[in-house]
């Protein structure tokens, strides 16, 4: 599906046309954040990904937008669309 889109996305020539799929490709990780933050409680165990890497932290605090979770030794302020709760297979 990701080849798919990738080459449709390459054929698009109008720039109008790409920041509305960027305004589409926003909303719906906010809304994908949004999901997540209502399964997420103080004290559940997680996982963090950055693209980069995967730690695994505990959620300290949720607030609107974030949560902070302490891992690696100390508190990050992470948005809602980098974590999973560990044993979650919704993914």
């Amino acid at each position: 599906m990701l080849n798919d889109i990738e080459l449709k996305i390459n054929q698009i020539e109008d720039i109008r046309e790409l920041r509305q799929i960027n305004q589409f490709v926003r909303n719906r990780r906010k809304a994908i954040g949004c999901k997540i933050k209502y399964k997420l409680s103080v004290g559940d165990n997680v996982t963090v990904s950055n693209g980069k890497s995967i730690d695994e932290g505990v959620i300290k605090k949720i607030n609107r937008t974030r949560a902070v979770v302490y891992m690696r030794g100390g508190s990050w302020t992470v948005p809602f669309s980098m974590i999973r709760q560990i044993g979650d297979v919704d993914e």
